[in-house]
């Protein structure tokens, strides 16, 4: 049997290690060029953490993730409103943890420049992936794991119907080694509590600390032209809409914004899409954002697709038809992804609510 697996994000690697060490033959097929690109940061749970642990456990990988061990959220005087403990999180740079990853893999089982385009058929069966450089790779199963505007899961399913996220943010990373050393091992959110606008900060490193500006579009925006990434205007624009809105903000997040690179920002247009019905066509299943997608208040995203890897590997090990396993697969995590997208809704409806309670922004259950 052959998985050929179609994409090369972190579910598309983890996927492929735990293949790689079942001796199960495999390929990954990545759009992308590595050295890994796209992404700055992202938090991981305890659980999504102990997948990583396991598949690097008796090799030479070594976890480049920063320990949080604490959310503190504070109104935008500084004056803390709550302060929970966090059960084993980490902290990662996208990049450092997908050059990690591909460490543990074979090169020759890993092909880069790829772009997906549609599936070759013999009959009605799925027997290759084309690419649009021509390149066929044939196979047994097929695994999408092309992130949340998933061309695989397009040409199973049609186009899902993306439901905006009604919320923005922006992302960016930095260097100062002061405030990096003062917010090790916390997740600090300052958060608006009469109207939806908040800012959060993690350190990736001793001296580094990603950031994001959550904001209800409402309160102010980038122009559509000044948004796009290579405009010459970006950069400008940027940095005068995150001062302009985050100008009553504490001196912590002046002083990040003072000595933040906004050729490196970027904004994200939040959505999310309902539950799909299935996870898979035939013999190509999802996983990862190309199966889910849930509003970034949860910060579930990447724990859910590397779950979603080792839930997969062990349905394919515990039946002999694919189809089994699939049906499977999709009865364990459908429930759990589900909570994770419901909740995703209230918490960000709660943002945009002036008379809500203010609520913790974390999954309020394992799942």
């Amino acid at each position: 049997m052959k998985i050929v697996i179609l994409g090369g994000g972190i579910a598309g690697l983890c996927m492929g290690i735990y293949l790689h060490q079942n001796q199960i033959d495999f390929s990954i097929n990545e759009k992308q060029t590595y050295p890994a690109v796209g992404g700055h940061a992202f938090l991981m749970h305890h659980d999504g953490f102990a997948v990583l642990q396991e598949i690097t456990a008796h090799t030479d990988c070594v976890l480049p993730g920063r320990k949080i061990d604490t959310f503190i959220c504070k109104d935008p005087q500084g004056i803390v409103v709550t302060e929970q403990s966090l059960d084993d999180w980490q902290c990662f740079k996208r990049t450092e943890l997908l050059d990690g990853l591909m460490e543990m893999l074979p090169l020759a089982n890993v092909h880069n420049g790829r772009i997906f385009s549609h599936f070759k058929y013999d009959g009605n069966k799925i027997i290759a992936a084309a690419f649009l450089n021509g390149e066929l790779e044939y196979g047994d199963i097929f695994v999408g794991a092309d992130g949340a505007n998933s061309a695989v899961r397009r040409e199973i399913f049609g186009e899902v119907k993306f439901k905006p996220g009604k919320v923005k943010e922006l992302v960016g990373i930095v260097t100062h080694p002061g405030l990096a050393a003062d917010l090790q091992g916390k997740f600090t959110k300052f958060q608006q509590n009469d109207k939806g606008l908040s800012f959060g900060v993690i350190p990736t490193s001793e001296t580094e600390l990603v950031w994001f500006m959550q904001y209800d579009p409402a309160l102010g925006d980038v122009s559509e032209v000044a948004r796009v990434r290579n405009s010459s205007t970006y950069p400008d624009a940027l940095s005068t809409h995150c001062n302009t809105l985050l100008k009553d903000f504490p001196v912590e997040v002046q002083a990040l914004l003072a000595v933040n690179d906004f050729t490196t920002t970027y904004v994200w247009n939040t959505q999310d899409f309902d539950l799909l019905p299935d996870f898979h066509y035939q013999n190509v299943v999802l996983i990862g954002d190309a199966a889910h997608v849930a509003l970034p208040f949860t910060s579930s995203g990447t724990t859910n697709a590397v779950k979603d890897a080792k839930i997969l590997l062990q349905c394919l090990q515990s039946y002999d038809r694919y189809q089994l396993a699939f049906r499977e697969y999709y009865c364990i995590r459908a429930e759990h992804v589900e909570q994770h997208i419901r909740l995703g809704r209230v918490l960000r409806d709660a943002f945009l609510d002036p008379l809500a309670k203010l609520q913790v922004p974390l999954i309020s259950r394992k799942g």
